[in-house]
């Protein structure tokens, strides 16, 4: 830590250096030709070449912190991601990441000490933002840490540094693979989506864990469905696209799922949640804007071609059709021949014999839960 405050406070001092001569793009002179040199070799780092690579890091970061506008601030961010190699694996790449992996932190922790809270605000989004574009490992541990962060702007980023597919692929292959680090990954995101972020946030992960395809991962996805079902429930969901990735996710798991009850469990969850979001199209049609009807067409129609199509081994596009017709009773009615009615199971039920529970009497029910239109909602429809 004392060598890292030392070598911050050099860059610094270089900084303010560089910005007094007016210079406002830090030199890459001597790390473009230990770059160029070593990517093409595949050769391992000297120790020169990795000071090389150090002073460039530690240079660009101080140069980024200092300089007062915003704009060639992302400059300096950008030239520094120029630098970082190509996209497989390879030494240079590896001594670059670790090298911005060590002085994150320190360089946060200067940040923090910036006067300005804009300019504390704007620097910190920067350095996350940065550490996203890495797409590396080596930076997880410091994104983790700033998945806590109270901006929804420097969250979101945060989780991006740690889901982003970069990092998939190397937590996923047979050599780079990092088991308990993907645990580590999947139980931080677990307890992100418990805390409440927002969808788009949220897309990341979902994308992450159906990419991980852990146990643990498979159950993230299971209770980012049940979170959504319950907004759909209470109309507060936001962001509706998101249910085709998770829709899409689930269909996996079921074709995946040898096991008939828990291949029932999953099909109860998709049922759920692709009528609720079929209902909300039908019963919002009248008070939902644009945007959101526009969005909600799309995952239907997505789910029935990919998931459904998928899962019931036949081409599926009645509810597409019944989209296109115009008709919120015809979009019903296809919900309730694929999903179920009070009266009969739907084609997924029937195929697959799995129920919705039990009633009083201990008659199997036959439907998913059917989403009650609030007193606002009503009121509105009247009007």
């Amino acid at each position: 830590m004392i060598f890292d405050r030392i070598s911050f406070c050099i860059g610094v001092t270089a900084g303010l250096l560089l910005l007094a001569s007016g210079a406002h793009a830090v030199n890459s002179t001597d790390i473009e030709a230990v770059r160029s040199r070593t990517l093409e070799s595949k050769s391992a780092l000297s120790p020169a070449d990795e000071a090389v690579v150090e002073k460039f890091i530690r240079d660009g970061f101080a140069e980024m912190i200092l300089e007062p506008d915003p704009w060639r601030a992302v400059d300096v961010r950008e030239a520094i991601l120029a630098q970082k190699g190509g996209p497989g694996p390879s030494p240079y790449a590896a001594a670059f990441a670790g090298a911005a992996a060590r002085h994150l932190k320190v360089a946060l922790e200067d940040i923090s000490r910036l006067q300005d809270p804009q300019r504390r605000s704007r620097m910190t989004l920067n350095l996350v933002t940065l550490a996203a574009g890495l797409r590396t490992t080596e930076v997880v541990p410091f994104g983790l840490d700033m998945i806590a962060h109270n901006d929804r702007t420097v969250q979101y980023w945060a989780v991006k540094t740690v889901t982003n597919p970069g990092v998939a692929a190397q937590l996923t292959s047979q050599i780079l693979g990092d088991e308990e680090l993907t645990r580590r990954i999947i139980s931080r995101l677990d307890q992100a989506v418990a805390d409440g972020i927002i969808p788009q946030t949220m897309r990341m992960i979902v994308e992450f864990a159906d990419s991980i395809n852990t146990p643990e991962a498979r159950a993230l996805i299971n209770r980012i469905a049940d979170l959504r079902i319950a907004q759909y429930a209470d109309w507060t969901v936001e962001y509706e696209l998101l249910e085709a990735l998770v829709l899409s996710s689930l269909g996996k798991q079921i074709q995946a799922q040898n096991a008939d009850a828990r291949r029932a469990d999953l099909l109860r969850r998709f049922s759920q949640l692709y009528s609720y979001v079929i209902e909300r199209y039908v019963l919002g049609e009248q008070t939902l804007d644009e945007r959101r009807k526009t969005q909600l067409v799309s995952v239907i129609a997505e789910t029935e071609n990919g998931a459904i199509s998928e899962i019931l081994s036949r081409p599926q596009n009645r509810l597409r059709k019944a989209l296109e017709g115009g008709k919120a009773s015809v979009v019903e009615a296809e919900r309730q021949i694929l999903l179920g009615s009070p009266t009969q199971p739907g084609q997924l039920a029937a195929r697959f014999n799995y129920d919705y529970g039990k009633a009083a009497g201990g008659a199997p029910i036959t439907e998913p839960l059917r989403l009650k239109v609030p007193g606002s909602l009503l009121a509105g429809q009247q009007n």
